[in-house]
């Protein structure tokens, strides 16, 4: 009996402790792959702005745009999201697998684009970056939810801010632009509009709509950073830049006032009825006030020679309507130059859409912009019990909605490894994230 006995004690003793080493190992694992995901997220940030000291102040030096830090920045977020696929296999394909259909009429756009691209080799580099950018954001977000990923954007944008005025500050021959673009100020940034882009992006990110509490020292650090992005996007002169922030503060409050309404079904009717209200006078507003934002930098009502270049490039679009020039074509410069002749050097087609047309055809522009407003209705009819989320939310709403309006005036702002690429995947991703109390038994 007594043999009996402490045989039974040895198999529970034994089934113990196999449950508490796996359990720690779980513990180690969540903790490395949060540790993983965080280091991808933060180099996919930094790799998108192209931060970096020493680049040209002159925007007609031709220097390139991606130095070799840059680039090993890039190539280091491929192991480091195959490290994450090792430790959380069955999180990683849930979250690619669920990924919306209209997407992937936009891959196959892509794909189709490349087999028939002038340049073959450039659009699968600029379609392999666009990837490798994306999937730490998506990771992130899909892993640990849109509160947890504008923390990190929070963070990032504060660093940014405080970097760019200190190196402004330091190193005004590189900062502060030469040329045609002689007084405007660009940081640590390749141009001035890229820093404006997420200057103006950024300060959303920080804004809050929740009542102020007790004073933090956080919250007067956020109060600072919010100061600089502000100087900063003044200091670039870019009429987009300040018409996005100025447009993106009051969609914030704004949307807050439609998600008092706690009823899906009356939420949804009150956005149907503005986007088929509002959506006509808000372009016609936008455009005027970005007019007059661009009169007072003393520049013309034409967006600087913008629709010279649309003139030009939009009869190419119905040569190949179907499978474009290849994806990324229109972002090479040499390309530009040999499609579009102007008395300056156009080296984008300050028109995203345009842009993306002309790369993928117009099959997978329409499938990409239906995509865009498909899921921003969705998220503005989704009613969320947390405040948190629901703060989140409706950044992520205005993101969309600001990267929409931009791509009217600037390039590269979607389907693109710049600037705002990694907030774009964030905000447009609708995965919620697994939480430890909502997993399985057999994997508590």
């Amino acid at each position: 009996m007594a043999i009996q006995d402490a045989s039974i004690a040895r198999d529970y003793y034994q089934g113990s402790h196999r449950r508490r080493t796996a359990s720690r190992w779980r513990v180690r694992r969540d903790v490395l792959a949060k540790l993983v995901l965080t280091v991808a997220f933060y180099a996919a940030l930094w790799r998108a702005t192209g931060m970096w000291y020493g680049l040209p102040a002159n925007f007609d030096d031709g220097a390139s745009v991606d130095p070799l830090p840059m680039k090993l920045m890039l190539y280091s977020l491929i192991p480091l999201s195959g490290l994450y696929f090792l430790l959380e296999q069955r999180q990683f394909i849930r979250t690619l697998s669920r990924i919306s259909p209209l997407i992937g009429v936009v891959a196959i756009s892509c794909l189709t684009s490349i087999v028939f691209s002038i340049d073959r080799g450039a659009s699968l580099k600029g379609l392999a970056a666009v990837i490798v950018l994306a999937v730490p954001p998506l990771l992130y977000r899909a892993r640990y939810g849109n509160v947890e990923a504008f923390r990190i954007l929070g963070r990032f944008a504060i660093a940014a801010a405080f970097i760019n005025v200190l190196y402004t500050a330091a190193f005004p021959q590189f900062a502060i632009m030469r040329g045609s673009y002689a007084g405007m100020v660009k940081g640590a940034f390749y141009h001035k509009n890229t820093l404006g882009q997420f200057c103006s992006v950024s300060f959303v990110c920080l804004l809050s709509t929740q009542k102020l509490g007790r004073l933090r020292y956080s919250t007067l650090v956020r109060w600072a950073a919010m100061l600089c992005l502000l100087a900063l996007i003044v200091a670039t002169k870019s009429s987009t830049a300040v018409v996005l922030t100025m447009f993106g503060s009051v969609m914030l409050y704004a949307i807050r006032i439609i998600h008092v309404y706690p009823n899906r079904l009356f939420r949804s009717f009150v956005v149907a009825l503005l986007f088929l209200l509002v959506g006509f006078a808000a372009s016609f507003i936008y455009l005027g006030v970005a007019s007059a934002v661009a009169e007072a930098f003393g520049k013309d009502l034409t967006f600087s020679g913008r629709t010279n270049i649309w003139e030009q490039l939009f009869p190419l679009i119905w040569d190949r309507p179907i499978t474009g020039y290849g994806f990324a074509m229109f972002r090479q410069p040499d390309v530009m130059e040999e499609y579009v002749k102007v008395t300056f050097d156009a080296r984008s087609t300050h028109n995203t859409y345009l842009e993306l047309a002309l790369n993928i055809g117009i099959p997978g522009v329409g499938a990409w912009v239906v995509f865009l407003v498909t899921r921003l209705f969705r998220k503005m009819t989704i009613v969320e019990s947390d405040q948190e989320q629901s703060g989140a939310r409706r950044k992520e709403i205005v993101i969309i909605i600001l990267i929409m309006l931009g791509s009217m005036t600037e390039a590269g702002m979607m389907l693109a490894p710049f600037i705002l690429w990694p907030h774009t995947v964030i905000a447009l991703s609708e995965l919620r994230p697994r939480l430890l109390a909502n997993r399985r038994p057999r994997e508590a």
